[in-house]
């Protein structure tokens, strides 16, 4: 929404600022000159160097080429270097300008009206589109020259160029960071070394997934290793890995199995020092099955687990309050049994068989997933959810709602089945999901 972006006075001369600063850093700098200016001038006036560093320059910025009208002003600056008979002083003004050019700091998507009444993309702006979603920054030179050359004007040529952005290590990354997103472990509370060692333990499986063993998507949730150091071996109680060094190791009968076992995402449903199978039941519908749980009643206090009712402290004990009111039996009868499957595993992903400050309150670990099945533990509650197919269903919703940044609604029903549908008949390979989402039609267009 334009309304909402529009430039204050402070973020006006922030942008002032960093476009000065980067230009001096990187006209300091030879490497970093040689990065931008495309040519040597042969004297303070060599007009045709000049020309060559505002179309090259210009274009990496805007993401476009520039019209002759641009270049004419841009060119224009180069007066006010004469006077000092320094080329560089030229450059150094186009530097400034471009840098501070409201199509730089603002996505600016024009299209060309169809018969639908949407508006077609242009080329560059598809590769703007591109490169934002799958790498998360703007279009790289080969990318510019693709739109330039017509390539990015057929499905065929989108389909290459997405492959090749996802392949990229700025493509893998921006993977990474979409599940890191989506599964909760873009910020963890815990302190940093062991923040470091969740977050390796989880980019791993989804690199090896997504990347390196690339097949069904499934085994992100069925996985019978994880890939852990010594330290993290110890605290899940597993095997240590070879050789003393991180590596993979199995799960074994230690009831665990993919990512779901994952310190880093038994670190989400938390309330205070310990767990909340309440909020770890609601983040299980939410994140992976797509369900919207509705908030409770405004009169709940449900920043508090439940008290103790005739004297029972156990959680399982207090929890049952829920089932004897009548208004939140519904909404908690889908959550609190999933949370109780996997109490038994607490904030940190360690395993544990007593509830915190209560020794004398044994977990059985037993949980349900409403209208499945019972399990205990995370790695038979991924068993139960890939039989209900909910999983993929809800990553190909995922994937939708980070590309577009809003949920879905309902005239997008079909293309979410379309693409549903493409990434089951495709072998679940989520490179694929990818690449077919920017390919379709809806991607090159906006409304």
């Amino acid at each position: 929404d334009t309304s909402l972006q529009q430039p204050s006075a402070i973020w006006v001369e922030a942008v002032e600022r960093l476009a000065d600063t980067i230009t001096t850093q990187t006209l300091a700098d030879p490497a970093r000159r040689q990065r931008v200016l495309p040519c040597t001038p042969t004297s303070s006036q060599d007009l045709a160097c000049l020309d060559r560093f505002i179309t090259s320059f210009g274009r990496r910025v805007l993401r476009r080429p520039l019209t002759a009208a641009e270049v004419t002003e841009f060119r224009s600056l180069h007066t006010q270097a004469l006077e000092r008979g320094d080329f560089m002083t030229s450059v150094a003004l186009i530097m400034r300008r471009l840098l501070q050019d409201p199509e730089l700091h603002f996505r600016i998507e024009l299209g060309a009206p169809e018969a639908d009444g949407s508006l077609k993309l242009d080329a560059f702006e598809v590769a703007s589109r591109l490169s934002f979603f799958l790498q998360g920054r703007a279009p790289a030179d080969w990318l510019l020259d693709l739109a330039a050359s017509g390539a990015l004007a057929t499905g065929e040529g989108v389909r290459a160029a997405a492959t090749r952005l996802v392949s990229e290590p700025a493509g893998r990354a921006r993977v990474e960071e979409f599940h890191a997103m989506w599964l909760g472990y873009l910020t963890l509370p815990h302190d940093a070394a062991f923040n470091q060692r969740l977050v390796t333990e989880s980019t791993a499986l989804v690199r090896r997934v997504v990347f390196e063993q690339p097949g069904d998507y499934r085994r992100l949730f069925l996985s019978t290793e994880t890939f852990v150091d010594p330290t993290l071996a110890t605290h899940y109680g597993l095997q240590q890995p070879a050789g003393g060094a991180a590596g993979w190791v199995p799960y074994g009968t230690s009831g665990r199995k993919g990512i779901l076992s994952h310190g880093a995402l038994l670190s989400n449903g938390v309330k205070s020092s310990d767990t909340s199978p309440t909020l770890r039941g609601l983040w299980i519908r939410n994140r992976l099955f797509c369900s919207e749980v509705p908030p409770p009643p405004p009169s709940v206090v449900a920043d508090v687990p439940p008290p103790a009712q005739g004297g029972a402290v156990c959680k399982k004990a207090r929890y049952a309050i829920h089932d004897s009111v009548q208004s939140c039996a519904a909404c908690h009868n889908s959550m609190d049994p999933i949370g109780f499957g996997l109490e038994q595993f607490d904030r940190t992903g360690k395993f544990r068989s007593v509830e915190v400050d209560h020794p004398e309150c044994q977990i059985d670990g037993k949980g349900a997933l409403d209208g499945v099945g019972a399990f205990t533990g995370p790695g038979e509650l991924a068993d139960l959810m890939i039989t209900t197919g909910a999983v993929e269903d809800c990553t190909v919703k995922q994937l939708f709602r980070f590309v577009n940044g809003r949920r879905e609604r309902g005239e997008d029903a079909p293309l979410l089945a379309l693409l549903t549908e493409k990434f089951h008949a495709g072998g679940r390979r989520f490179e694929t999901l990818l690449v077919d989402v920017v390919s379709h039609d809806t991607f090159l267009k906006r409304r």
